[in-house]
């Protein structure tokens, strides 16, 4: 415990000698005949172009407080159903009480009000990039089409990594989004993107957050700052090889304490794609024996996703939020269809096999919230509770047959599956925030968090006696985790420099009982996972900055399960209860030029990294997908990053990675060592467009492309897509119309190889990776209100 106090101590110690200011600003808003406005509209602006900073609403005595403001030029504006006040400029560099705002009671009307410029694109801050997404062609389509185009995130194989680790958490307003990865994909693809107001890429989480994320992807969801109701209907339809559709409505509403967001999406979703696998298989009379497998796989599944955001003021000191996030597939099914043909057979030249699999899966997730403002400081506690069920039941019937050189049938083999996987998570949290002083903000907290995992299995009818092949008949399997964890963090910013520190204790106790071989693993471990970022710059034009983190990767539910389940005859899927929790390392500096050019250098690596490993067993050419821990990864280099907006109508974006990988595991069919190195870059480009006069048509143009890489065990060939995407609105921006293509030149197709050792394989995926997209998206409800938000042009906010 004092080899845990110590470097806690110092910390603060170190941290309290800086110096930061964040600033508050009061205020009352009053009629013209002097009388206080419950309930009216607080708009702070940039002074430089007027967009939107914080808002607030003021209580039942009309006044109002923003906390949390850097010093600088400001305009204020308040508006309460239809009415205005003046926009009133004001620089601040203490605390400070503004005059009176009077509201102008007379209507404002709509063509008084123009809209002002919007954020910038991609703002880099200490700890992260900030993606303002709301004028990109893509804010008709859904989520995961918005994070395909995200700079920093790269999606391969239908998977999110950024700075090169799939070690990703995904947070919706700050809530993490506790499902497996693969249901994110689905919950992701069914919600709008045209409520999404930015996506934050945290590249070096705070302490607060878990320590098992490399990097969180935080999708902050838009709000209501003013009264009303408004709400949406919108379709999306894709065309592939096979069509892909999502009908949805959005609602919003805000009242004098409360505000509400409901969302409810059906997503029909029809896929196929086909692979081409070709694995050698090594004799030990020095043979070799080619099996080329010619697979399709069809996916249709049926989706209903509605999410849920309750905020109530109780107070002015005191809020309550609920949230609950959903998703349900009612029946869904998958069929792969292979044809497997081999070469220099002993009996049979070639066999068929059908997997016909159906599938229901229920996951529903609640949040709630408290929070209570101590004093008028910004010193704040809250509180934080989380529950997650989820229940994921399959069905599979797997039929092969057989046939000689002559193409009669030599033999047949049917056998069934039946698995279930239910999980319940929850967690508990108190957080305690307060100026430290005046040298900056201190964070603290405690949390924990429990997870009960059960599978079970139930397989018939498989007869064939193959040494090394012990399908699992039935089982069930336990899993229980406990994690106890407390953080302590520190952010200030003084004179030229920001710093965000902070150190997370973790102790996790695990426990895996088997029934079918009465087994049971468990596993104790405790770690302290400090962070740091730190800026500097010197002038306007000048950033410098350097950050570093160490984190922890446990083992996911589904890759602990001991049990062997099978995907076609000669291939298997496995768990390992066993696997090792991985730790990650990483250390990043560089420098930004006028927030437009930045250069930086990075170093990780990671022990015992989680991963699923293809193997082919040459003794019963099989093979295997084995849940696996990796010794170790290792991988530097730079990263090169322009974001420039030529002009009000042009965006453009570009990175470039240049990086080396070195990947160190054990062969499962030799236990020795296998070292993999690789030079790998990748470069992408995002080029943002504006046009019209009231900038209603927009589009998008990305480009990516990937050299050869590292994955798991496997080498990828060079691949990429351009997209474009165009988007054109009408009626004052009720009605949005988006049209585009992804892939245009089909070059998204995948090849990877296996081939070290006694491993000889190449696979190759060819999705439907060309995709003709179109969206519809119409808005109502109260816009009058909803404009109060925009301002009238004002010429002396110029002189400021």
């Amino acid at each position: 415990m004092k080899n845990f106090i110590c470097p806690l101590f110092f910390l603060l110690s170190l941290n309290c000698l800086l110096y930061s200011q964040e600033l508050t600003v009061t205020g009352v808003v009053k009629s013209q005949e002097d009388n206080a406005i419950s309930y009216a509209n607080v708009l702070l602006l940039n002074a430089a172009d007027s967009t939107l900073i914080s808002g607030t609403s003021t209580g039942e005595d009309g006044t109002f407080k923003i906390i949390k403001i850097p010093a600088g030029n400001y305009l204020i504006k308040a508006s309460f159903i239809g009415n205005e006040s003046a926009i009133t400029a004001f620089k601040i560099d203490a605390d400070k009480e503004l005059e009176p705002i009077l509201l102008d009671e007379s209507d404002q009307r709509l063509d008084e009000v123009v809209v002002t410029s919007q954020k910038p694109r991609l703002e880099r801050k200490i700890d992260r990039l900030v993606f303002n997404v709301e004028n990109t062609a893509y804010a008709d389509g859904d989520v995961w089409d918005l994070l395909k185009i995200t700079p920093s995130v790269m999606v391969l194989n239908n998977r999110l990594t950024v700075q090169g680790s799939s070690a990703i958490g995904v947070l919706i307003n700050g809530r993490k989004i506790n499902i497996p990865y693969e249901d994110i994909v689905n919950l992701l693809s069914g919600t709008s993107a045209a409520n999404v107001l930015s996506i934050e890429i945290i590249n070096n989480p705070p302490s607060k957050y878990g320590a098992e994320d490399n990097a969180l992807i935080n999708i902050v969801m838009k709000k209501n700052i003013v009264a009303g109701y408004n709400g949406a209907i919108y379709n999306k339809y894709t065309q592939g090889i096979l069509p892909k559709h999502t009908v949805g409505t959005d609602h919003f509403f805000k009242g004098k304490k409360t505000q509400l967001s409901v969302n409810y999406s059906f997503r029909q979703d029809r896929g196929v794609t086909y692979y081409t696998d070709i694995t050698n298989f090594s004799q030990d009379n020095g043979t070799v024996s080619t099996w080329t497998a010619e697979q399709e796989y069809l996916k249709n599944q049926q989706q209903h996703n509605i999410s849920l955001f309750f905020d109530y003021d109780i107070d002015k000191k005191r809020r309550l939020s609920f949230t609950t996030i959903n998703l349900w597939q009612p029946n869904g099914s998958r069929i792969y269809d292979t044809d497997t043909d081999v070469s220099n057979p002993s009996s049979w030249s070639d066999f068929h096999t059908i997997n016909n699999s159906e599938q229901r899966k229920l996951n529903t997730s609640y949040y709630i919230d408290y929070i209570q403002d101590l004093n008028d400081k910004g010193a704040q506690l809250s509180f934080n509770g989380h529950y997650t069920f989820f229940d994921d039941k399959n069905e599979q019937d797997l039929n092969s047959t057989f046939f000689n050189t002559d193409n009669s049938v030599f033999g047949m083999n049917d056998f069934t599956t039946d698995t279930e996987q239910k999980i319940n998570l929850y967690s508990v949290q108190g957080d305690y925030e307060s100026p430290l002083g005046e040298a900056g903000r201190i964070e603290t907290g405690l949390r924990y968090a429990g997870i009960s995992s059960r599978n079970t299995i139930i397989q018939r009818g498989f007869d064939r006696d193959q040494p090394g092949v012990a399908p699992t008949d039935s089982g069930t399997f336990d899993y229980d985790e406990s994690i106890y964890a407390a953080y302590i963090s520190y952010s200030g910013k003084w004179d030229h420099w920001k710093l965000k520190s902070g150190v997370r204790a973790e102790y996790a106790e695990t426990a895996g009982t088997w029934d079918g071989g009465l087994q049971r693993n468990e596993n104790h471990n405790f770690g302290l996972f400090p962070s740091a970022s730190l800026q500097y710059s010197p002038s306007k034009k000048h950033d410098f900055k350097v950050y570093s983190f160490r984190k922890v990767s446990r083992p996911r539910y589904n890759s602990v399960n001991p049990f062997q389940t099978f995907q076609s005859t000669f291939s298997t899927i496995e768990g390992d209860p066993k696997l090792l929790p991985a730790t990650r390392y990483y250390i990043a500096g560089g420098y930004t030029f006028n927030k437009m050019y930045t250069a930086e250098l990075f170093y990780k690596k990671a022990k015992n990294g989680l991963a699923n490993l293809i193997f082919q067993n040459n003794d019963n050419n099989l093979l295997q997908f084995i849940s696996s821990n990796l010794d170790e990864n290792v991988a530097y280099g730079i990263d090169f990053t322009i974001n420039k907006s030529f002009s009000k109508f042009y965006n453009c974006y570009f990175l470039a990675s240049f990086y080396n990988e070195t990947s160190n595991f054990k062969n499962r069919t030799t236990n020795i060592e296998v070292n993999q190195q690789q030079f790998s870059w990748f470069i992408r480009n995002s080029n943002s467009f504006l046009f019209l006069n009231d900038q209603s048509l927009s589009a998008d143009i990305n480009f990516f492309y990937s050299s050869a890489l590292i994955s798991e065990n496997a080498i990828f060939d060079a691949f990429g897509a351009v997209n474009l995407m165009m988007r054109k609105t009408f009626y004052n921006k009720q009605l949005s119309v988006s049209m585009g293509i992804e892939d245009i030149f089909n070059q998204g197709n995948q090849f990877n190889t296996r081939n070290y050792q006694d491993q000889n394989g190449t696979s190759l995926k060819k999705g439907e990776n060309r995709l003709f997209v179109a969206s519809l998206r119409y808005k109502f409800g109260n816009s009058k209100m909803r404009d109060n938000k925009k301002s009238k042009r004002v010429d002396e906010r110029n002189r400021i």
